[in-house]
């Protein structure tokens, strides 16, 4: 009669599992003690800093994709008011005008000299 493996026995499997297919994948088996060493801290170091932001972020991400899909559905706003809330018009490179696109260096032209005195 086999017994199932208790739930920390299978996450220690499974941790195993995932470790040696790394090892097998990126050559970190063949690595002297020291380079195995460098490898895991960086891989620690990474893998804990992207879990920390994805929880981070997460609700605040699903709640403006939540908010601009409510948007498009109900129809409140429009796209015009999506896309002046995720680009901003202030201190922008360039400006519409009615025949096109000013430059920068147009723009810039225009500016008060603050060299001279």
């Amino acid at each position: 009669m086999s017994s199932s493996p208790s739930a920390i026995q299978a996450l220690v499997r499974w941790a195993s599992l995932k470790k040696y297919r790394i090892e097998v994948t990126y050559g970190v088996y063949v690595y002297t003690p020291v380079e195995k060493a460098v490898f895991w801290t960086i891989f620690c170091f990474l893998f804990t800093t992207l879990s920390f932001a994805a929880i981070l972020y997460t609700e605040r991400n699903v709640l403006l994709l939540l908010r601009y899909a409510s948007i498009y559905v109900s129809g409140e706003g429009g796209v015009i008011n999506v896309i002046s809330n995720l680009f901003p018009r202030s201190n922008a490179p360039f400006t519409i005008v009615g025949s096109g696109m000013t430059s920068v260096a147009e723009t810039m032209s225009t500016a008060a000299n603050s060299q001279i005195p």
